[in-house]
């Protein structure tokens, strides 16, 4: 199974020749071992011969017949989670060893390997993977949460924001989910004593205490609901805020000039009627200062966008214009 795992995937078999050469025993005895495990489908993984009627539409180069072992992950699937652990932002040792474990359940797709060395950020939180698996265990058995949550100094480094009375200010808080958005990696919350949902940044919480028993939650998520009094989905939560901010969720109509993939990239759930050549009046849902900072950055580029409704954002994306305006002069 070593020798399937490190030579085979679903385009490059071994021939039972090839494997009793490499064990020192005979094809006899290595075919009725590949029979076997062909039933057996270890660890749920298809054992099996590739015939070379197989390999017609193959995209490999190289493609050849013979025995093979399922890879645990194929190659797109191995490239998402790699390329996924590289953007997270963690220590570089870790992640390192991370991709090299899933390439180790990749087969011969190990050669598609990540160039370049995998850094730790300048300015890591070195509590950040322990958090974490901290929160992952408090999420499942619902136990509040008390932290730190740190700001940075002249220097970039992280350091706790202080209360009133200049000490480390103590935050409580009942964890409920952990996304990732805009390469940063978000838990979702009630902190206490607010009403309303909270996502603060995992790699900014320091000296976080788990609740010892469960069930300890000031509050469920089931208690929230969105404007309308309908639970709360935590996928359309995240993508109504491009940019994590407070307020709810309110639908915004856009006149776009040029292209929708500023649109479409950023949320996916758009409405777009097409009313000229190139120009579109779009509907999204969002707050709205998610709303404002998405538009700014688009300001000089090739898309026009125009926010038409609703007025408060137009007004405050005139402020925001008088206010660069006097600042650039």
């Amino acid at each position: 199974m070593e020798l399937l795992d490190e030579n085979t995937d679903r385009e490059h078999g071994v021939t039972a020749a090839w494997l009793a050469d490499q064990l020192g025993i005979t094809v006899k005895t290595i075919r009725g071992h590949l029979y076997a495990l062909r039933e057996m489908r270890p660890f749920g993984r298809k054992v099996d011969r590739i015939e070379r009627g197989d390999l017609k539409d193959a995209e490999s180069p190289d493609p050849r017949p013979g025995w093979y072992i399922e890879p645990v992950f194929d190659t797109a699937q191995m490239r998402l989670l790699a390329d996924g652990a590289a953007l997270s932002r963690s220590d570089g040792e870790y992640i390192q060893d991370l991709v090299a474990k899933i390439y180790a359940f990749a087969g011969r797709s190990d050669q598609l390997g990540i160039r370049g060395p995998l850094m730790t950020p300048k300015h890591y939180n070195r509590e950040f993977l322990n958090n974490i698996e901290r929160l992952n265990d408090a999420i499942a058995h619902e136990r509040s949460i008390r932290f730190h949550y740190c700001t940075y100094d002249v220097s970039g480094e992280l350091v706790p924001r202080l209360g009133e009375d200049g000490r480390p200010r103590e935050y409580a808080a009942d964890p409920y989910d952990l996304r990732y958005k805009n390469e940063k990696y978000y838990l979702i919350c009630h902190l206490q004593p607010y009403d309303n949902l909270a996502y603060l940044h995992v790699e900014r919480i320091r000296d976080l205490m788990v609740d010892g028993n469960d069930h300890t939650l000031d509050r469920s998520f089931d208690s929230f609901t969105d404007e309308s009094g309908a639970p709360i989905d935590l996928t359309a939560f995240m993508d109504e805020r491009p940019y994590p901010s407070p307020g709810p969720a309110i639908p915004v109509r856009l006149r776009v000039e040029g292209g929708l993939e500023p649109v479409f990239d950023w949320f996916p759930d758009a409405q777009a009627t097409q009313v000229g050549d190139s120009v579109y009046e779009v509907t999204v849902k969002a707050t709205p200062w998610s709303t404002i900072w998405w538009a700014l950055q688009y300001t000089n580029s090739g898309v026009r966008i125009t926010v038409l409704e609703p007025e408060s954002i137009r007004a405050e994306l005139r402020r925001a214009g008088h206010i660069l305006l006097e600042r650039y002069e």
